[in-house]
């Protein structure tokens, strides 16, 4: 008898978690941690080389952990990249933590500018607080910078300045100098991996079990 009203009670509990994580907020796919507002002149950098290319990017602060899955670079008017470029997150002091190459092949994330994303998957890696920059190479002709746009993100993360490396057709480096200047944009930006319901809700389910079975362990 006591089985049965135990067995009953998880049935209960089941369909009622299952129903309230169907409507949880969170979505299921990942989210930029920096997107572009509608607005802003597409133009080429015209001095960055045809070689090598220059990099650009920006630094920003976390406040709190993020969990980073993609990086991404940005395509103005969703016109395909000339060329692959190299985009990177690196710590304040330099270390490279991540990079992927990035062309007008890759997959594309959604913006509300006037563009899309390209996006490459990387190790999945945590960011705790602290200053962080990302970075990509830019050639004379392509792709395309985005001038004047404004630009929001996360919560958890604040733009903090626009950076380049100082040698033009210098490559893929660590931009680690101030570009004196805040309205250029379309290096890179960074992905946030958040947890889909389905496995939040499974994992509500394995609570109610465990809570469940330590009761029934109770009343034997």
């Amino acid at each position: 008898m006591l089985k049965s009203i135990a067995v009953k009670r998880f049935k209960v509990a089941a369909v009622a978690l299952v129903l309230a994580m169907s409507g949880f907020a969170l979505p299921a796919q990942a989210t930029l941690v920096l997107d572009l507002d509608p607005g802003g002149n597409p133009q080429e950098c015209g001095t960055c080389g045809i070689i090598a290319g220059q990099t650009f990017g920006w630094a920003f602060d976390v406040s709190s952990p993020i969990r980073i899955g993609s990086l991404a670079a940005w395509d103005s008017n969703a016109a395909a990249f000339g060329r692959a470029v190299e985009v990177g997150l690196w710590t304040d002091s330099g270390t490279l933590l991540a990079s992927a190459s990035i062309s007008g092949g890759s997959p594309t994330e959604a913006s509300n500018g006037d563009g899309v994303w390209r996006v490459e998957s990387i190790a999945r890696l945590t960011l705790v607080p602290g200053r962080y920059v990302m970075g990509m190479t830019f050639f004379d002709f392509s792709p395309l910078i985005q001038i004047g746009a404004n630009w929001t993100t996360i919560p958890e993360v604040t733009y903090a300045q626009t950076r380049l490396a100082p040698d033009a057709n210098g490559g893929f480096v660590f931009p680690g100098v101030d570009a004196g200047f805040g309205d250029f944009f379309g290096p890179s930006l960074l992905l946030a991996e958040l947890p889909e319901p389905a496995t939040l809700a499974l994992f509500g389910l394995g609570l109610v079990g465990l809570s469940l079975a330590a009761r029934r362990r109770r009343m034997v």
